[in-house]
C-alpha cells in the first residue's frame, strides 16, 4: 500500500464519518473532500473541478428545472388527481395499483417530487375516506425508489454511474437498458411491500389533513398592554384552552421550564407555546403579543398575505437555524410564524423544553407556518410550489401550461429514449422549451436547482480520478480478488450488491455510487469479465436503501410525517432489501451475461 493510497483512504474514512454523524452538511463535506484531494496532490486542479462540468451533473441540474416546472404548473398534480379513485378500492388492490403508478412516474420524473406530492394529497384523502395513511406512504416511497432505478434518467445515481463508466472506457448505456431487470424488481417490490404493509404497518401518529392541521410551536412576547400581566397562568385563556400548551417562559436570562399554574406573567415575558394553527394565528394577530424573530423589523408587521405550511427539504438554506433566528430575508420577505417538528409532537415539546428557550434547530421534514407579505404571493408560491404542503388560498394555475409542460416532458423522453438526442441534450432542450413557452422563468429555474446536490456530486466525483491516479481502485480489486478467489463471479456480484446497499443506508446513495463504481469496474477487469453487470449492480444497490429512514430522502420525508417508527423501516424495509438482493443476485448474471 502506497502513501497516496493511505492518504486517500484516510480522506474517505473521515468523510464517511462526517456523512454518518452529520457534523457538516453533505455539500460541505463533499467540498472539503475535493479540496483535500487537490491539496494532497491526488488530483490535478482540472480534475478537482471537473465535476462542475460533468455531463451527468449538468443533466441532473436540467432535470431539476424540468421537474420544478411540472410541479409548479400542476402537471404532476394532474397525475395524482387521476389516482384518487384508487384509494377507495380494497387494500389488496389499491396499494399495488398505487405503487405501480408511482413507480412508473418515478422512472421519468424526480422520485422526491412525486413523493412530496403524495405527502400533500394523501392525508386529505385519508381524512375524507377514513383510511389508514400508514398503509400507503411507505409503499409510495419504496415504489418511487425502485421505479426511479428503472431507466437511465429516473435517478441521479444511474446518470452518475453511467458517466463514470463512460470515462473508464465503457460504451454509454442505453436509456432502457436496465429496464427489464428494473420492472421485475418493481413488481417484486410491489408484491412484498403490499403484503407487509397490510400485515405490519399501522398508523402510530395523528393523521393530518388540510382540514386538520398539526400542532405548531411559536414564540411570542407579552406587550405592556396585555391584560395577563400580573395574572397567574391558571387565570388566563391560555390555560383554559385545551388545544394550547405553554411549554416555557423566558424572563430576561431566566428560563422557566414546565410553568406551574400559579406562575404569574410579567411584561416582556417570552412565551413558547404549542397550539393548532387557528389558535396561533389568533395570538399572532392579537395586539397584546408580538412574534419573536431576532434582528428583523418585519416581525412587527401585520402581513396581509396567505398563510402557508412550508416543508423543509434537504438542501434548504433554513437547515440548522432556530425558529427565533429566522428573519424574513431567509424566506425572501415572508414571515416565519410557527414550527412543527417532524417527530411526534409530545417528544418534540419535551425536546424543546430541555433545549432551553427553543434552541431546537430546523431539520429535514420539519414544517414552518409562514405568512406572505401580500405583495408578491403568486411569485413566491410559484418559486416554492414543491415545498408547500397547505395554504389558505390555492394559487391559480393556467391550464394550458399544465398540458404544455406535459407535452415537453414527453418530447424530452422520446428524444432521449429513441437515441435521437443524448439525455443531456434532450434535458437542456426541455429546459429551453419551458422557458421559451413561459412555463417557467430563469429566476424560477435558479431557485428550482438544489445546489446542495450539485455541490455534493461535483465535490465527490474527483474521488474516481483520485482512486485511479493513486492506484487505489486496483489495490482494492486485487485484495477483493484474493479474498473471493474461491467464489464464483455470481457470488462476487451478490456480495458487491449487499455491501453497496449497506453503505448506501448510512451515506448518500450518490456518494456510495461514486465510491463503488470504480471499484466495481476494476474488479470486473481483474476477473476478465464484462463490467456491465457490475455497473448494473451498483446502480440498483446504491438506490435500494429501504431499511432505514435516512438512506433516501423520500424515506426521510415520509418518516417525518410522524406515522412510523424507526423499527417499521427495519422490518418492512429490511425484508424488502433482502428480497431484492436475492432476486438481483439471481437475475443480473442472466440478463447481463458475465
Amino acid at each position: 500500500m502506497t502513501v497516496e493510497i493511505i492518504i486517500l483512504f484516510s480522506i474517505l474514512g473521515i468523510s464517511t464519518l462526517l456523512f454518518v454523524t452529520e457534523t457538516f452538511t453533505v455539500d460541505k463535506v463533499a467540498f472539503l473532500v475535493m479540496v483535500s484531494l487537490l491539496l494532497c496532490g491526488l488530483v490535478s486542479p482540472e480534475e478537482a473541478v471537473s465535476g462542475f462540468s460533468n455531463p451527468a451533473v449538468i443533466t441532473i441540474l436540467a432535470l431539476m428545472v424540468v421537474t420544478y416546472a411540472l410541479e409548479a404548473n400542476g402537471t404532476i398534480g394532474l397525475f395524482a388527481e387521476m389516482m384518487i379513485p384508487l384509494f377507495k378500492l380494497p387494500l389488496l388492490i389499491s396499494i399495488p395499483c398505487i405503487m405501480l403508478v408511482v413507480g412508473g412516474f418515478s422512472a421519468f420524473i424526480s422520485t422526491t417530487a412525486v413523493v412530496i406530492l403524495f405527502v400533500k394529497i394523501v392525508p386529505t384523502i385519508a381524512h375524507k375516506h377514513n383510511i389508514d395513511i400508514a398503509k400507503y406512504m411507505m409503499p409510495i416511497s419504496f415504489a418511487g425508489i425502485i421505479g426511479g432505478s428503472c431507466t437511465l434518467m429516473g435517478t441521479s445515481t444511474n446518470l452518475i454511474v453511467n458517466q463514470i463508466a463512460i470515462k473508464s472506457g465503457m460504451e454509454p448505456m442505453e436509456f432502457f437498458q436496465v429496464t427489464p431487470l428494473g420492472i421485475i424488481l418493481l413488481l417484486s417490490g410491489i408484491l412484498i411491500t403490499s403484503g407487509l404493509s397490510i400485515l405490519v404497518l399501522q398508523n402510530r401518529g395523528q393523521v393530518v389533513s388540510q382540514q386538520q392541521f398539526p400542532r405548531f410551536i411559536t414564540i411570542l412576547r407579552i406587550l405592556p398592554t396585555n391584560k395577563i400581566i400580573g395574572k397567574t397562568f391558571r387565570d388566563t385563556e391560555i390555560y383554559k384552552d385545551n388545544n394550547t400548551k405553554l411549554l416555557q417562559i423566558k424572563r430576561g436570562n431566566k428560563v422557566i421550564k414546565y410553568p406551574s399554574y400559579w406562575q404569574k406573567f410579567h411584561d416582556g415575558d417570552v412565551l413558547v407555546i404549542s397550539a393548532d394553527v387557528e389558535q396561533i394565528l389568533n395570538l399572532k394577530t392579537d395586539d397584546n403579543y408580538e412574534l419573536v424573530v431576532e434582528s428583523d423589523e418585519n416581525s412587527k408587521k401585520n402581513y396581509s398575505g396567505r398563510i402557508v405550511e412550508y416543508l423543509i427539504l434537504p438542501g434548504s438554506n433554513l437547515l440548522g437555524k432556530k425558529l427565533s433566528e429566522l428573519v424574513s430575508n431567509d424566506l425572501d420577505g415572508a414571515l416565519p410564524v410557527a414550527l412543527n417538528k417532524h417527530r411526534n409532537l409530545l417528544n418534540a415539546n419535551k425536546e424543546l423544553i430541555k433545549q432551553n428557550n427553543s434552541r431546537v434547530r430546523l431539520e429535514v421534514a420539519d414544517r414552518l407556518l409562514i405568512e406572505l407579505d401580500g405583495s408578491n404571493d403568486d411569485n413566491w408560491l410559484m418559486n416554492r410550489g414543491n415545498k408547500i404542503l397547505n395554504h389558505m388560498n390555492q394559487p391559480r394555475k393556467e391550464k394550458f401550461k399544465k398540458y404544455l409542460s406535459l407535452a415537453i416532458l414527453i418530447l424530452l423522453i422520446i428524444a432521449a429514449a429513441s437515441g435521437t438526442l443524448s439525455i443531456l441534450t434532450s434535458s437542456l432542450m426541455g429546459v429551453a422549451l419551458l422557458i421559451l413557452s413561459r412555463c417557467t422563468t430563469m429566476e424560477a429555474a435558479y431557485s428550482a436547482i438544489n445546489w446542495q446536490i450539485i455541490f455534493l456530486l461535483a465535490g465527490l466525483l474527483p474521488i474516481g480520478a483520485a482512486m485511479s491516479n493513486s492506484g487505489a481502485d486496483n489495490f482494492i480489486s486485487q485484495n477483493l480478488l484474493s479474498a473471493f478467489s474461491e467464489f464464483s463471479p455470481s457470488i462476487i456480484l451478490s456480495l458487491l450488491f449487499f455491501t453497496t446497499m449497506l453503505v448506501s443506508s448510512v451515506i448518500s446513495n450518490n456518494a456510495t455510487a461514486i465510491i463503488f463504481t470504480p471499484i466495481a469496474i476494476s474488479l470486473a477487469s481483474g476477473l476478465n469479465l464484462s463490467p456491465l453487470p457490475f455497473i448494473v449492480i451498483i446502480m440498483f444497490a446504491a438506490n435500494f436503501s429501504f431499511f432505514t429512514p435516512i438512506g433516501y430522502q423520500t424515506n426521510t420525508i415520509v418518516y417525518g410525517m410522524g406515522i412510523y417508527k424507526f423499527r417499521d423501516f427495519i422490518i418492512v424495509g429490511g425484508i424488502l432489501s433482502l428480497s431484492l438482493w436475492v432476486i438481483s443476485s439471481l437475475l443480473t448474471p442472466i440478463l447481463f451475461p458475465l
